[in-house]
């Protein structure tokens, strides 16, 4: 059960949703949209991407204000045979609107102080308006599980009276399921930072971050096509209670069919509304050096944030134990190391790379104390270019690319929580309005693999046959920022 809670806690922060690692965004600029690579930024974005750098800034106040609108589709693929409609698509739409990014620096002479606020992991809503496939299997066991009740009893009509009255002939059965969750990570950022020389400066801040996931959804009006002279649609529960009253049903079948009644009409109405609740605090170092005009170079450490999230169950809708009031699951943030190099081979032409290491092997994405799953079998890297060019003195263009690689493997991978290697490309434009007001816009698209799991049978869960998911997702969004300079 805490599995599921953990798989729960993950389904809106993965960072497949955005840009970063596991649980990690790092699309926190307008200018990281257009340009897809900043760890060495001297801008003011430094605040998050190199704290370090910003001892290169001009001395004086800065302010930088960004907003991401955010839209990605999740589709998961399961060919259960017993799915109504199988092989069946589940559509999720995930939708963060406003994406915040906030800085504020102050720079005087070999000194910087900085402050940032931005949503470090989550930041979205997702729905599913026909539920997952976790909600649906144990929907579609209930017609196997009505056929292997009513069988029997057909062949012992059969038997005594010479004809099959056909109560097993059930076709199918339609249901209607919801989910939705929304989650968000916010993270408050403070930096110190101070140039030794022309070419060395130095960092150390630290970020608290508060987490909070909420899930609502339901499963309702599940109906069995059953035969139509014995009714045709109806609720599972109330068809077995219709045969149980059929004349020469034994007393015992009448008991059973009657408990297995009971016991469905709690499966098919099915309530959930829940949220957790946690916070975490990680030390962050950063180091700048400068050896020459052309190059600038930084690397930045972001210690584990051990984030334990709490759950609350309102109105007692636990979602058939989906929920447990007050239990806590384990949901980290990992340790990262984060490189980044500026190159300018001429005046007008910047070129970044940038490099992040996830260290995803020591998290307990399983969300166990004392149970461990092996869900990781290497580290998560990041790794991009990107260039930018002046036209002139106020334009600037852009554009980069950045690929991931996965260290999941298949214990990790279900329909609420997964990963695959991603390529994102992203493009825009800096305009310098006035000497003291820069506005960046950008775009972005990221492609993802596509990822497979195999599922054995499982009859403790009523899964009468094997059945293979896949995993797909699509995403866009747009960055706007405007960037403000106070001189002394």
């Amino acid at each position: 059960m805490r599995k599921i809670l953990t798989i729960c806690a993950g389904i809106l922060v993965s960072a497949s949703l955005f840009a970063g690692g596991l649980v990690t965004n790092t699309n926190q600029s307008a200018m990281f949209t257009r340009l897809q690579n900043r760890n060495a930024s001297t801008g003011i974005d430094a605040v998050y991407y190199n704290p370090a750098g910003l001892t290169s800034l001009k001395d004086g106040f800065h302010l930088s204000i960004n907003n991401q609108t955010i839209s990605q589709t999740q589709t998961i693929g399961n060919n259960y045979q017993f799915l109504s409609g199988s092989p069946k698509n589940y559509e999720g739409k995930v939708s963060a609107p406003f994406f915040p990014s906030i800085y504020a620096a102050y720079k005087s002479g070999k000194w910087a102080f900085s402050a940032g606020f931005n949503p470090i992991g989550g930041g979205g809503g997702a729905k599913y308006n026909s539920g997952l496939p976790t909600f649906e299997l144990p929907i579609s066991g209930v017609v196997p599980l009505l056929v292997s009740k009513l069988a029997p009893l057909d062949q012992a009509f059969t038997a005594v009276t010479g004809n099959n009255p056909g109560f097993e002939n059930i076709t199918g059965y339609t249901s209607n399921i919801y989910f939705k969750g929304t989650s968000v990570y916010f993270g408050f950022q403070a930096n110190v930072s101070y140039a030794f020389n022309d070419i060395i400066s130095a960092a150390i801040g630290g970020r608290y971050v508060t987490a909070k996931n909420t899930y609502s959804g339901y499963i309702k009006d599940v109906k069995i096509n059953a035969p139509a002279i014995y009714g045709g649609s109806q609720i599972p529960g109330d068809y077995l209670r219709f045969i149980a009253s059929v004349p020469g049903v034994p007393a015992n079948t009448q008991a059973l069919l009657n408990g297995t009644a009971v016991y469905l009409d709690g499966k098919t109405n099915v309530e959930a509304d829940a949220e957790m609740k946690g916070s975490g605090f990680a030390p962050i170092l950063s180091l700048n050096i400068t050896p020459s005009e052309q190059f600038n170079i930084a690397v930045r450490y972001e210690f584990k944030t051990k984030l334990n999230l709490k759950t609350t169950v309102n109105s007692g809708k636990d979602g058939d134990g989906l929920f447990m009031q007050d239990s806590v699951a384990i949901a980290d943030i990992p340790a990262m190391l984060a490189v980044g190099v500026n190159f300018k081979p001429i005046k007008n032409l910047l070129l970044s790379g940038s490099f992040n290491y996830y260290w995803d092997k020591k998290v307990d994405y399983d969300g166990q104390e004392k149970v461990e799953v092996n869900m990781i079998d290497k580290n998560f890297i990041e790794f991009g270019l990107g260039a930018e060019y002046g036209i002139n003195d106020k334009l600037r263009i852009s554009g980069g690319w950045v690929h991931t690689i996965t260290g999941v493997n298949s214990n990790y991978q279900s329909d609420m929580s997964y990963s695959t290697n991603t390529n994102s490309f992203g493009a825009g434009i800096g305009y310098r309005i006035t000497p003291m007001i820069d506005l960046n816009i950008g775009g972005q698209y990221t492609f993802y693999a596509t990822g497979k799991k195999g599922f054995p049978a499982d009859l403790t869960k009523s899964i009468l046959d094997t059945y293979t998911e896949t995993y797909a997702k699509k995403t866009w969004l747009i960055g706007i920022g405007l960037d403000f300079y106070f001189g002394k």
